[in-house]
């Protein structure tokens, strides 16, 4: 719960902010994405349609591509390793090009 300030603190214009222990579920329970598209606005499957695009970045691959799959997601993997994303540029640049 202590990180929750601090990054409303540090990104203050995000559109939402789907923490988990304020949803009451944790990844990769679906429910917490679903909550978090809906603090969002966002209706899975309008992103077919062109209306909005809705991905998910993070370094577990069963918290952060596998369980946003299960609602429609689409998830990045940050690897600093070298394999997939190695840092939010690289990912925007990913997303971006996937279009």
């Amino acid at each position: 719960m202590a990180y929750g300030p601090v990054v409303e603190r540090i990104f203050p214009h995000l559109g939402a902010y789907g923490f988990s222990y304020r949803i009451g579920v944790m990844k990769p329970q679906a429910a917490i994405y679903q909550h978090t598209c809906d603090l969002l606005d966002v209706r899975l499957g309008n992103e077919l349609s062109g209306q909005k695009r809705i991905v998910m970045i993070g370094d577990s691959e069963r918290c952060d591509r596998n369980g946003p799959g299960q609602v429609g997601i689409s998830g990045y993997l940050l690897r600093r390793n070298g394999d997939g994303a190695s840092n939010l540029s690289h990912f925007a640049r990913s997303v971006l090009s996937d279009r």
